[in-house]
């Protein structure tokens, strides 16, 4: 889903539980306040309209009051939005684990549709709540473990990310860096510390391990390579993604002459937004956990030990949905070093980028052993069967002519996701050929001949 479509869809809802509108002129305290409650609860987002004050000027004014106003420090991303005669901000705020979150001094929480300031009773439920996760495995600190024992080049590549990403300055050496992290405290490192920038965290933890597999055929069994990767996560996270390059199919298409378009048999994106959701998500804590990756010809498999959030479910992971990250502070080092663009959207992204790259949607699998999230390969193609609307678009277009999805849409009367699937399906069946990304994404007709007759060709509606 595009930003823009995004826009649209929470201008529909206005006002609920986990979504606040702020129109032009409202005051940063309102901002700040609103990010407050959703800290204190599920969750969620403000959308702050900017009128005739430049984007990126709101877009400063908003950090640097968050940054400012809210206590403890909180994880959260600010994404303009900039369209003719109008400019807004999202505000995407994941559930604290630092609870209670205060404003001023005041503990503000999400009543329904509002936003109000917490009751006595209240301060009290959210205090003794916020106690009970203070001790979480990523906070506790290691006995006798100082800063010698960190990779000082990574930990300061993060605070460039942090300065330049972000407009966040962590300060210039590593207890102060590691300090505003909330990683380093009373002479010690934390846990999430030793996992982001050990030399050798698996000393320590042996479960941040992550294994990498390559297999032949679906079935498993010989595999073509297999490796066990440690270090930093920051650093494992590369890892794995170019060991993920070297082995994926990369289809070619000649257009033009010799021009050459290069398609990996994943979109990277949701490749990436995958990966890191299972660094950030996983439950560290459990030693006979680990993360690990299957290739299989037709398949991507990724698993990591731990659960999803109480009360969210499988099914609320493909759309919108309260954020409720299991390590906050690792997180965070993620999302300052550039690998997370959005707080609490990369689900939807994932399921955005392979249905813009024809695949199927990727599917994801909870149980007592932990969370799985398969991408399955595009399906071979030649062997589509078109609906009567398919069919339409491929005998009116003529070889080299465009058509972008709203077009579609519009065209053939159906909704967004029809449409892309109607494309997906021009597209595995080679009438079409996608061009660009995200909200730029064209598609061109190609030379294959429209054969009405021929069986197979056609399907019903």
């Amino acid at each position: 889903m595009s930003l823009d479509q995004e826009l649209t869809s929470l201008l529909r809802r206005m006002e609920s539980r986990h979504f606040e509108h702020l129109s032009v002129g409202a005051a940063m305290a309102d901002v700040a306040q609103a990010a407050c409650a959703f800290l204190n609860a599920e969750g969620g987002t403000v959308l702050v309209e900017s009128g005739a004050q430049p984007v990126a000027a709101l877009v400063k004014a908003i950090e640097s009051e968050l940054r400012e106003k809210l206590h403890p420090p909180a994880l959260w991303s600010v994404t303009p939005i900039e369209r003719t005669g109008a400019g807004y901000c999202l505000v995407d705020v994941p559930a604290g684990r630092d609870r209670p979150y205060t404003v001023g001094g005041t503990i503000y929480l999400r009543k329904n549709t509002a936003t109000t300031a917490a009751s006595p009773d209240e301060i009290r439920a959210l205090v003794e709540g916020g106690f009970r996760e203070t001790e979480r495995w990523e906070r506790r600190l290691i006995p006798g473990a100082g800063l010698n024992r960190l990779a000082e080049g990574v930990i300061h590549g993060v605070a460039r990310h942090a300065l330049v990403n972000r407009n966040l300055s962590l300060g210039k050496n590593l207890e102060s860096i590691l300090t505003a992290l909330n990683l380093f405290r009373d002479g010690m490192i934390t846990n999430a510390a030793e996992v982001l920038f050990g030399d050798n965290p698996a000393q320590q933890f042996p479960q941040v391990r992550v294994r990498v597999t390559v297999y032949e055929t679906d079935k498993g069994g010989d595999f073509i390579d297999n490796q066990q990767l440690e270090g930093p996560a920051l650093l494992m996270l590369d890892e794995v993604f170019a060991m993920l390059r070297k082995h994926l199919t990369v289809s070619a298409t000649f257009k033009q002459g010799l021009q050459r378009i290069d398609r990996p048999a994943y979109p990277e994106a949701a490749l990436r937004e995958g990966l890191v959701n299972a660094f950030v998500h996983r439950d560290y804590a459990n030693f006979s956990g680990g993360l690990s990756v299957d290739v299989y010809p037709s398949r991507l498999v990724i698993w990591n030990s731990g659960t999803l959030p109480a009360g969210l479910k499988i099914g609320d992971l493909t759309k919108e949905h309260p954020s409720m990250p299991r390590n906050p502070d690792i997180a965070q080092v993620f999302f300052l070093h550039g690998y997370m663009e959005r707080i609490g959207r990369g689900t939807q992204k994932i399921v955005s980028a392979c249905t813009e790259a024809g695949l199927d949607w990727p599917k994801w699998k909870a149980d007592e052993t932990g969370v799985t999230l398969t991408f399955f390969s595009k399906a071979k193609k030649g062997t589509a069967k078109l609906n009567l609307r398919e069919q339409k678009i491929a005998s009116e277009l003529k070889p080299g002519e465009t058509i972008r999805l709203p077009e579609y849409c519009e065209r053939m009367t159906v909704s967004e996701r029809q449409g892309r699937r109607d494309l997906g399906n021009l597209v595995d069946g080679e009438w079409l050929e996608r061009e660009g990304d995200g909200p730029t994404t064209v598609f061109r007709r190609t030379p294959k001949a429209w054969q009405p007759a021929k069986p197979g060709q056609t399907r019903p509606e």
